[in-house]
C-alpha cells in the first residue's frame, strides 16, 4: 500500500479544498435566499417545448417533473435575459395549455389543465408517475426510459445502486472523439481496457474495464440491449463501433447486474443512449494534434432531426480519422532500454546481425565485414524504433431513428446503424528464433551459409531486410432494433426484436514463411536454387544485408484472418405500480427474453497449418447458442412515517438463465433504501452475479504467439534452487512460445458483491449532491490461461510439468496453456463524489464536480493452491498476462461556468503511483502518480440559429506518462496513461 504516496496527499487535498468551497457556497446560498427570490439568466433557445423545459431546469437550477407525450410536439418560444424563475417558466408555457405547481417546495411539476383523451394527472401524479429531473445530475428522464440498472422507471436519486451519468454536455466537454477516450479516464475504469493507443498486441478496438476485472466481465448495451461482440477478439463489445456523435449519454451502473441483464454484469453496465429528440440540422466539425505536430485528429458530423404531431425522426452521419503516432516520437517510448529513465533493457535478441548460439551455449554476433565476434551485453534490438504508439484509424458511421405514436397509448421506435472502421498498425520487422519455433528449425551442417560445420540449432535474427510488418483492422458492424411500447390498463409494456452483426478481418504483411525457412536452412542438396528444385537458401547467418531480395521474395508472406459475432433476440417486458400496499406505492416488472448469439473465426490456411512466422497462428473458431431468460423485479415500501419524509424500502430481482451449451443459472438481487428525510437516502444491496464463458473460450480452436514472459530461470539466483530451474537459462530472452485454446467443458464465472452507500442532497443547499458507496465483489470459478502462472508455478515447486518445455540448456521452449475455471478474485473499494452548482450571479453560473475510486484491496488467486497476492496500487501488463494497471486512487475534479453566450470548463484527471517489479529481477520500483489538465472555452455566435466556436487543449501543462519498466508497448501503461502530451483541438458546429 503506498499509504505516503503523492496520491494519497493529493487526494486529501483535494477532499479538505472541495468541503472548503461548499462550505463556502452554503453561505453564499444562505445569502442570497436572504435577498429575496433570485434572477437567472437564460439563454434557451429551443424547438420543442420538452428540450427547453429540461434547459430552464438546468439554468435555473430547479428540479423538474413531466411527461413528455404532453410537450414534446410543441414549440417553445426562445427566452434570453435575467428572469425570475416565475416569470421565466411563465413564458414558456405560455399558450400552451399547460400549468405548473410546486411539489415538496422544491420540484416544479407540469400538467395539462384539460385533456381531451380523459382525466388529467394532477401534480402529484405527475410527480408519482414520471421521474424527475434533477439538474445535478445532468440528466433527462423522461416517459419511455428507465434507469439503467432496472426495468422499472424512477428517480434516478432514488435507486439502491450507483449510477453515473455522461450526459451529451459532458461528452462535449471531454473533447473525446470515440467512446473509449472518453471512458479511460472515468475512475471506476482501470485495467486492460483497451484502445488504439495500444499497437503491438492491440486490434484497432476498445473496451471498458470497470473495477479492473477484464472486459468480458462488464456488459456494453446500447438503448438498454444487448449487441453483438467484436467480430475477431470476441469477448466484449468494440466500443468503437459506436459513434458518440449520435450518442446522447452514457449510463454506467457500478455494481452487479446479473438479476436485471443476465451474463457478463459482474462488474456492472455500460448502457449507451442514442439521440432520439433532435430538431433542425447540424453540421460540426472537429480538427486537433498534438503540440509536437503529430496525431491529427478530424471528425465531421451530419445530423438532421424533425419531429411531427405522431412521432419524430433523427439521422446522423459522421467521419473520423486519426493519424498515427510513433514510439520513436516520445521520450519514454523512443527506446525498449530504459535504464536512463531507471528502468531496465527490454530490446530483443533477435537482432539485425545474426545472433548464433553454438551447441557448448557460446553465443557470438555476426559482423558486417565478415566473420564473428562474442556476443555483449549492448547486442540487442530497439523493435521501438519502428512501431505505431497510437494507431491510425478511420471510421465511418451513419444513425438513424424513427417513432411514431401509433394511438396515444402505444409508440413504435425503429433503429439503425451501420458503421466501418479501419485501423493500420506497424510493428517491427519480424523476428526469427530458430530454436524457439512451432515449426523445428535449424541451420544444416553443409547449408552454404553455415561456417561451423556443425548443426545450428538456436539463430536469432530481425529480418531488417523485410519491409515493417503491416497489421491491419477493418471491421463493418450493423445493428437493427424494433420496439413497440405502451400502456394498457395501468401496466407499462415493451416488445421488441433487435439485431446486430459485427465482421472484421485482420490482415498481416511481410511474415515468413516457416515451412520454406525450414528447407532453405536445410542440407544444402534440399534447396538447390530456384530453377532447380523450387527453393532459394537464406543466409541467416549473417548480418544485415546478408538476406539478399530474392530470399526475401521467397520468404515474405502475408495472414489474413476474418470473423463475424452476431446476435438476435427477442424480448417482452412489463411493469406496473403495486398499489393500496400498508406502506405505500410499490412497482413490479417481468419479462422474457431469446437470444441466439454465433461467432466464427477463419484463418487463411498459412495461419491455420502453423506455417508463419511473425503473426499469431491459430485454427478455425465456431461456435453458436442459443439463450433464455425470465426475470421479475419489485420495488416494495416496508414502512412509511406518518409525515412522508422517512421511508423503508425493498428492492428485489431474479433472473433465470439457460443457456444450450453449458447449463442454466439463477441469480437474485436485494437492495434496500433508506429514506431519512428529504435531504438523505441510505442504499445498499446484495447481487448474486454470472459470466457464462464466451464463445470464444469454449470452441477456440489452438493458437500459437510469442508471448512476452517472464521466465524465473532466467535469474542466476534461482538456478538450481528452485526445483524447475536445474540451470540458468538465457537472460536475453522475454518472449517465448505460447499455445493457447479454448474447453468446452468450462462453467460460468460465479460472483457476489455488495455494497454499501449514501446520497445527501440538503434541501437547505439547493444545488449540492454528495455521495458516497463501499462495494466488494468475490469472484470464483474465474477462466483462465495464463501462461506466465504456469512458467511461475514450475520454476518454483515443479508443478505443470506437462505443460512446460525446455531444452538442453534449461532455456524455455513450449508452454502450453487451455482455458480452465480455476481463479478467484475479492475486490473491495469504495466510490465518492459530489456536485455543486453555485447560485447564479451576473457575471454568470458555475458549478463544480468531482468523483474518485478507491481500491482497499484486489485479492488474486491463480490457482486454489497457489498464493493469494494484493495486486492493489500494482501494474503487470496485460502483455504478461496481467490486469494491468490497479491503481489504488482515481480521481477527477470538474469546474463548469457559463454566462448568456460563454461557456468555460476545468478538469483534472488524476492516477495515483502504483509498484511494478522490473523484469529479470524480483526488485520494485514505483511508477509516478499522474496529474493531468484539461481546458475547454466555447461560443455561440448570433448566426442562423447559433454558430458555436470551441477551443480546448488536453494536458495543458504536457505532463508526460510516467514509465511502467515492465510495460510491452511503449514503456508506458497506455490502458492508464496517456502518451500523447498536450493536444490541442477546436470544433466548430452550426444549427441550422
Amino acid at each position: 500500500m503506498l499509504a505516503e504516496s503523492r496520491a494519497t496527499r493529493c487526494i486529501a487535498q483535494g477532499i479538505v479544498s472541495a468541503w472548503l468551497t461548499v462550505a463556502a457556497a452554503c453561505g453564499w446560498a444562505q445569502e442570497t435566499q436572504r435577498n429575496g427570490a433570485p434572477s437567472h439568466i437564460f439563454d434557451i433557445r429551443e424547438s420543442t417545448l420538452s428540450s427547453a423545459l429540461i434547459q430552464f431546469s438546468r439554468q435555473s437550477n430547479t428540479p423538474i417533473v413531466f411527461s413528455d407525450r404532453l410537450t414534446r410536439h410543441l414549440p417553445a418560444p426562445d427566452l434570453v435575459g435575467s428572469l425570475q424563475r416565475d416569470a421565466a417558466l411563465a413564458q414558456l408555457l405560455a399558450a400552451s395549455g399547460l400549468n405548473w405547481e410546486l411539489i415538496d417546495d422544491r420540484i416544479i411539476a407540469i400538467y395539462a389543465v384539460n385533456c381531451s383523451d380523459g382525466p388529467c394527472d394532477n401534480p402529484e401524479q405527475t410527480s408519482t408517475r414520471f421521474p424527475v429531473y434533477e439538474p445535478g445530475m445532468e440528466e433527462t428522464y423522461v416517459y419511455g426510459s428507465s434507469l439503467t440498472g432496472s426495468r422499472i422507471r424512477r428517480n434516478p436519486n432514488r435507486f439502491s445502486a450507483p449510477v453515473e451519468v455522461f450526459a451529451r454536455s459532458d461528452i462535449e466537454r471531454s473533447g473525446a472523439q470515440t467512446l473509449g477516450e472518453l471512458l479511460k479516464f472515468v475512475p471506476a475504469v482501470i485495467g486492460n481496457s483497451t484502445s488504439t493507443a495500444i499497437s503491438n498486441g492491440g486490434d484497432g478496438t476498445a473496451t471498458v474495464t470497470l473495477r479492473g476485472l477484464p472486459a468480458s466481465n462488464t456488459l456494453i448495451l446500447i438503448n438498454g440491449r444487448r449487441v453483438a461482440n467484436d467480430g475477431l477478439s470476441g469477448e466484449s463489445v468494440d466500443l468503437n463501433s459506436i459513434s458518440p456523435a449520435a450518442v446522447e449519454r452514457v449510463e454506467i451502473l457500478k455494481d452487479s447486474a446479473s438479476a436485471i441483464y443476465g451474463s457478463d454484469a459482474i462488474a456492472g453496465v455500460v448502457n449507451v443512449i442514442m439521440k432520439r429528440e433532435f430538431h433542425g440540422v447540424l453540421a460540426e466539425t472537429y480538427y486537433g494534434e498534438s503540440s509536437r505536430g503529430d496525431l491529427t485528429t478530424t471528425t465531421q458530423t451530419l445530423q438532421y432531426g424533425t419531429s411531427f404531431r405522431d412521432g419524430g425522426l433523427f439521422l446522423s452521419a459522421s467521419h473520423y480519422e486519426q493519424e498515427p503516432l510513433f514510439s520513436r516520437d516520445r521520450e519514454v517510448s523512443r527506446s525498449a532500454d530504459t535504464r536512463f529513465l531507471g528502468g531496465t533493457d527490454q530490446r530483443s535478441s533477435a537482432t539485425a546481425d545474426a545472433r548464433v548460439v553454438l551447441p557448448d551455449g557460446e553465443s557470438l554476433i555476426a559482423e558486417s565485414g565478415g566473420g564473428y565476434r562474442p556476443t555483449g551485453p549492448d547486442d540487442l534490438f530497439n523493435f521501438q524504433a519502428f512501431t505505431t504508439a497510437v494507431v491510425p484509424m478511420r471510421r465511418s458511421s451513419v444513425y438513424t431513428s424513427i417513432n411514431r405514436d401509433l394511438n396515444p397509448q402505444v409508440t413504435a421506435t425503429i433503429e439503425a446503424s451501420y458503421l466501418q472502421t479501419s485501423a493500420r498498425a506497424t510493428l517491427a520487422p519480424t523476428p526469427v528464433f530458430t530454436g524457439f519455433e512451432q515449426t523445428s528449425l535449424s541451420v544444416a551442417a553443409d547449408n552454404p551459409f553455415n561456417d561451423f560445420g556443425q548443426d545450428i540449432a538456436d539463430v536469432r535474427r530481425r529480418l531488417v531486410e523485410f519491409p515493417s510488418r503491416s497489421q491491419r483492422n477493418e471491421s463493418r458492424v450493423g445493428r437493427v432494433s424494433a420496439i413497440v411500447e405502451g400502456l394498457y390498463s395501468d401496466w407499462h409494456w415493451d416488445m421488441g426484436i433487435n439485431w446486430s452483426r459485427s465482421e472484421a478481418t485482420e490482415s498481416v504483411t511481410n511474415l515468413v514463411d516457416a515451412e520454406r525457412l525450414r528447407r532453405s536452412l536445410g542440407p544444402a542438396d534440399q534447396c538447390r536454387g530456384a530453377s532447380v528444385d523450387g527453393c532459394v537458401p537464406v543466409d541467416i547467418m549473417g548480418p544485415a544485408g546478408s538476406i539478399g531480395p530474392d530470399q526475401v521474395d521467397y520468404l515474405r508472406v502475408d495472414g489474413k484472418t476474418t470473423g463475424y459475432s452476431s446476435l438476435s433476440s427477442a424480448a417482452i417486458n412489463l411493469s406496473n405500480a403495486l398499489l393500496n400496499l400498508p406502506a405505500g406505492r410499490g412497482d413490479l416488472a417481468l419479462g422474457l427474453e431469446f437470444r441466439h448469439e454465433a461467432t466464427a473465426k477463419r484463418p487463411d490456411a498459412r495461419l491455420a497449418s502453423f506455417s508463419t512466422i511473425g503473426a499469431t497462428n491459430f485454427e478455425a473458431t465456431r461456435g453458436d447458442r442459443k439463450i433464455i431468460e425470465l426475470y421479475v423485479e419489485s420495488r416494495v415500501p416496508i414502512w412509511n412515517s406518518a409525515s412522508g419524509g422517512r421511508s423503508l424500502e425493498l428492492e428485489a430481482a431474479l433472473r433465470q438463465s439457460t443457456y444450450s451449451d453449458f447449463g442454466a443459472s439463477t441469480n437474485p438481487k436485494l437492495g434496500l433504501k433508506l429514506q431519512l428525510g428529504p435531504s438523505m437516502t441510505l442504499r445498499g444491496g446484495y447481487a448474486r452475479g454470472f459470466r457464462a464463458p464466451s464463445l470464444n473460450e469454449l470452441y477456440e480452436g489452438s493458437s500459437e504467439q510469442q508471448a512476452f514472459l517472464s521466465d524465473p530461470c532466467t535469474q542466476a539466483a534461482n538456478a538450481g534452487v528452485l526445483p524447475g530451474c536445474t540451470q540458468q537459462a538465457d537472460p536475453s530472452r522475454n518472449q517465448f512460445l505460447t499455445v493457447k485454446g479454448g474447453n468446452p467443458d468450462l462453467e460460468a464465472e460465479t460472483s457476489d458483491s455488495l455494497s454499501a452507500g449514501l446520497v445527501w442532497i440538503p434541501v437547505r443547499i439547493p444545488g449540492l449532491r454528495l455521495t458516497a458507496d463501499y462495494w466488494e465483489i468475490k469472484q470464483d470459478d474465474v477462466v483462465s490461461s495464463s501462461a506466465q502462472f504456469i512458467v511461475d508455478q514450475n520454476a518454483r515447486n515443479g508443478s505443470f510439468a506437462d505443460s512446460i518445455q525446455r531444452d538442453a540448456l534449461g532455456n524455455l521452449v513450449r508452454v502450453e496453456a487451455n482455458n480452465i475455471n480455476i481463479g478467484r478474485r475479492r475486490i473491495r473499494g469504495a466510490d465518492i463524489g459530489f456536485s455543486y452548482h453555485f447560485p447564479d450571479q451576473p457575471w454568470g453560473q458555475l458549478s463544480i464536480s468531482g468523483n474518485g475510486a478507491w481500491i482497499r484491496e484486489y485479492l488474486a488467486q491463480q490457482d486454489p493452491g497457489a498464493e493469494t497476492i494484493d495486486l492493489a496500487g500494482t501494474f503487470l501488463d496485460e502483455a504478461s498476462e496481467g490486469l494491468g494497471g490497479i491503481p489504488e486512487w482515481k480521481g477527477q475534479l470538474g469546474l463548469r461556468w457559463k454566462r448568456e453566450r460563454w461557456a468555460a470548463s476545468y478538469d483534472i484527471h488524476h492516477v495515483s503511483a502504483m509498484r511494478e517489479t522490473l523484469p529479470g529481477s524480483n526488485l520494485q520500483r514505483s511508477i509516478s502518480d499522474w496529474t493531468v489538465h484539461d481546458l475547454q472555452l466555447s461560443y455561440v455566435f448570433d448566426v442562423f440559429a447559433g454558430l458555436r466556436l470551441t477551443m480546448g487543449v488536453d494536458n495543458a501543462f504536457d505532463e508526460p506518462a510516467p514509465l511502467a519498466a515492465s510495460a510491452f508497448n511503449d514503456n508506458i501503461d497506455a490502458r492508464t496513461h496517456d502518451l500523447k502530451g498536450r493536444f490541442w483541438y477546436t470544433r466548430i458546429s452550426q444549427r441550422f
